[in-house]
């Protein structure tokens, strides 16, 4: 390029005034066979023009960079380059030149305990639930599943034994021997049998329990025979 006058020509090298004028986020070299100027976009940005008339576009505005609909793009600190980061909620399942973001919860269930139900929050963070049947002995942000009726029998009475139910697996009290639920179905309070309507013994009999079983025995008071059989 002649940047001295007609009468004077001072010939300077294109890419040395105005970058050849390429654009400032072009490099300008030259052609190998007619040293014509040559415009080639830098290290993270890409070529939305033509080959003739280059135009140097932010590669992360086109194609969010080539990422992941579920990555982030932005740029490396040192060269610029496109760099792919998985959003809130989704972890790299491919390398860190071809980043692929799976949704968390499907990859080792988002790191949850195994009795746990993988979510997310409205922030797209993961959520991690007990499933039914198990509690929470951790903390919000590391949650450990325990079986509910290993922590204070499950809620249960002191006298009622915690177990699942076959379906649901959720929890269910059952009186012990000996002992009756004067409560209801969702709230079991075990009562010793024999002061529930005497235990179904007679009126003239003792309640009493087996010393084995503590299931109900009823004996006869003194001066009354039993005239049924052993088990009435």
């Amino acid at each position: 390029m002649n940047v001295g006058s007609d009468s004077n020509a001072t010939c300077t090298d294109s890419c040395n005034v105005n970058n050849g004028e390429c654009g400032s986020h072009a490099n300008c070299n030259h052609d190998k066979t007619t040293n014509l100027v040559k415009c080639t976009c830098k290290t993270g940005y890409m070529n939305t023009g033509s080959s003739y008339n280059v135009t140097c576009t932010d590669s992360c505005d086109v194609n969010n960079g080539g990422c992941d609909v579920h990555a982030i793009c932005s740029h490396s600190t040192d060269t610029y380059a496109v760099k792919c980061i998985c959003k809130e909620g989704f972890t790299n399942t491919g390398s860190e030149s071809n980043v692929m973001c799976t949704d968390t919860c499907h990859v080792n269930n988002g790191g949850c305990d195994k009795y746990a139900m993988c979510s997310h929050d409205t922030n797209n963070a993961t959520v991690c639930t007990c499933m039914t049947g198990y509690t929470n002995t951790g903390t919000d942000s590391h949650v450990v599943c325990e079986d509910t009726c290993t922590i204070n029998n499950g809620g249960c009475d002191d006298h009622a034994i915690c177990s699942h139910d076959s379906k649901t697996n959720a929890v269910q009290c059952e009186c012990k021997q000996g002992y009756t639920n004067t409560g209801t179905a969702a709230n079991v309070v075990c009562t010793d049998t024999c002061e529930v309507k005497n235990g179904g013994c007679d009126d003239n009999a003792m309640c009493s329990h087996d010393a084995t079983t503590n299931a109900v025995k009823c004996e006869c008071k003194q001066g009354y025979t039993n005239t049924g059989c052993s088990s009435n």
